[in-house]
């Protein structure tokens, strides 16, 4: 896709810079003069996209691309850094997630699954006891063992879906145990896969240690088929709408990066239940992924809204969190561990935003896309459709857009 307009060309390449420029900002808000220069160039690449016209409808989504995630980045760094910041807490959080954002979180807090929970709880309590430590050398042996046929399958799968080329190589490396909270991730320069231990579960059976790969296959279908596929096939994109470290991390295109991913996932459960024999899984191990993944969210959503009641009891004068949680779940306990356990504010929570955001706004997007061509016809190119979402880093606000545009025109 070409950029027509000229100007608007030149403030594509100026605006990847700008990125660059407010991702560093990002992690020293507290210096006053990375502020200073940090707005000056904001100012000026804001009033060069004012002054552009778009010439087609390709050009108008890159313009209006921009125009959103300068505007909602900034609200973002400014409620963060701006001692008068004028937006009160729930104002802010709709302008950067969508009206009702906020309420959708205190609706999740007020009705948590708790019967979910518990029966997850209960499901899990005998398979505990079977349990192998993942620092032993028989469990990292196991899982090992996983690796060729991981990557096999993964590379068959997206290549047979149209998500990878057909000439695409990746390597996978199993990282060790470390404290147990070692991160699996992808590397768009390398091809590499990292895949952490934590992707299996390891049980002692018929004298000797199994691993089971449902979480390890879910991962790698968020990270190589989720975040590698959108980068590939967002390569050839404007400059200010490639898969590039400081487009991923803005808060508007966050959300979009990782619903990918996260959709990514849930075509995942299918595709082990269509190979249970063959993996040497059952369909238990599946729901339990499932259904542990679901409630992962749930937690995402629930510290969210406890870091929007920490921002509220520091900004809003006589708020009292703890008071407002009692009142809203009727249970103390919650309560309780909100005022003296929970330390989280926005600030540390941003960098969730993706995963507490990612499934709402990819919802809306296939809602509206589903709206303009109808069921039946994306249930009939559900391949094209997977390569309309991939195809670059939008604003959740420009993403439904985006993908019914690359729907009509590819």
């Amino acid at each position: 896709m070409e950029i027509k307009n000229n100007k608007l060309k030149q403030l594509d390449k100026k605006v990847g810079d700008f990125y660059r420029l407010s991702h560093r900002y990002l992690g020293s808000l507290s210096n006053l003069y990375g502020r200073e220069v940090y707005k000056r160039e904001l100012a000026d690449v804001l009033y060069e996209a004012d002054q552009i016209t778009p010439e087609s409808t390709f050009d108008d989504l890159i313009l209006k691309n921009i125009q959103s995630n300068l505007r909602l980045n900034d609200l973002t760094l400014d409620y963060l850094s701006d001692p008068n910041f004028s937006l009160d807490v729930q104002s802010f959080f709709d302008k950067i997630a969508g009206d009702g954002a906020f309420q959708l979180l205190e609706d999740k807090v007020r009705s948590p699954p708790w019967k979910n929970r518990w029966e997850m709880s209960e499901k899990t309590q005998e398979r505990d006891y079977t349990r192998v430590s993942p620092f032993t050398e028989e469990a990292q042996k196991a899982a090992k063992a996983w690796v060729p046929q991981i990557k096999e399958d993964i590379l068959k799968y997206g290549k047979s879906e149209g998500l990878l080329p057909e000439d695409f190589k990746m390597n996978i490396l199993l990282l060790p145990p470390k404290d147990g909270s070692e991160s699996s991730n992808w590397n768009s320069v390398t091809k590499l896969f990292s895949l952490g231990s934590y992707g299996f579960d390891f049980f002692h059976k018929n004298a000797e240690v199994v691993a089971i790969p449902t979480r390890a296959y879910n991962v790698a279908f968020h990270e190589v088929l989720g975040h590698g596929a959108h980068q590939i096939n967002s390569q050839n994109m404007p400059f200010s709408c490639k898969f590039t470290e400081e487009v991923g991390a803005m808060t508007p295109t966050k959300s979009i990066t990782e619903g990918v991913a996260m959709n990514a996932e849930k075509e995942c459960y299918k595709f082990l239940r269509d190979r249970m024999n063959n993996l040497r899984i059952t369909e238990e191990d599946i729901n339990l992924l499932q259904e542990g993944m679901e409630l992962e969210n749930q937690t995402m959503n629930e510290y969210m809204y406890y870091a929007l009641l920490k921002d509220k009891e520091l900004k809003e004068k006589d708020f009292d969190g703890y008071k407002h949680l009692l009142n809203l779940t009727k249970n103390p306990v919650m309560a309780r561990a909100f005022k003296e356990n929970f330390k989280g504010t926005f600030e540390d929570l941003w960098k969730h935003t993706g995963h507490t955001l990612g499934p709402l706004h990819y919802e809306k997007m296939r809602q509206k896309v589903e709206n303009t061509f109808g069921k039946e016809y994306l249930d009939n190119n559900r391949k094209k459709f997977h390569k309309a979402t991939l195809t670059g880093v939008w604003s959740w606000e420009i993403y439904p857009d985006a993908v019914t545009y690359f729907m009509k025109n590819n």
